[in-house]
């Protein structure tokens, strides 16, 4: 189970920051806008690394979503998030390209997130507490399987013109 006294960033519309709320709080409040990033992977062949989230995640448990999420920490950038979370996720480093940054609201959440995109071909090594597993996906079997995705997933895909 994440830990809900986590620290999150909390930002008005213009991405200002206006303060630090618990993961609890941000997660039980749409008016708690707070940051995150998503990285999107593609590999030689244009596939999309997707992640299958551990069971045990607070939100979304065992659906596919991109190839890491994360949010921001006091003190990190969006990109430094994104390179940590490469890491805590799936133990590598990779060149990130940053794609839009957008307000992604959910049925539980508001976040001012921040996209990237990167080329990696693999190997990976997932981390087991966080991922149950990686897999690379063509464009038209992602589009079969939207039911198995995150809506943060389908959102950023959708922003970015790949769904």
């Amino acid at each position: 189970m994440d830990n809900q006294d986590e620290l999150f960033v909390v930002v008005d519309k213009s991405d200002k920051i206006i303060g630090y709320r618990t993961r609890y709080d941000c997660h039980h409040n749409k008016q708690l806008i707070h940051r995150t990033i998503g990285v999107v992977i593609f590999n030689d062949k244009e596939e999309i690394l997707l992640q299958k989230r551990s069971k045990n995640k607070d939100t979304n448990p065992s659906l596919y979503t991109l190839a890491v999420a994360g949010h921001v920490d006091k003190g990190e950038t969006y990109k430094q998030t994104a390179q940590r979370e490469l890491l805590e996720e799936l133990g590598i480093s990779s060149p990130l390209f940053k794609k839009k940054k957008f307000i992604v609201k959910t049925d539980i959440e508001t976040e001012m997130n921040c996209i990237f995109t990167a080329t990696y071909n693999g190997p990976f090594s997932p981390n087991k507490q966080e991922t149950d597993g990686v897999k690379f996906v063509t464009i038209n079997q992602l589009k079969n399987m939207q039911s198995k995705l995150t809506s943060f997933a389908i959102t950023n895909l959708k922003e970015i013109g790949i769904l």
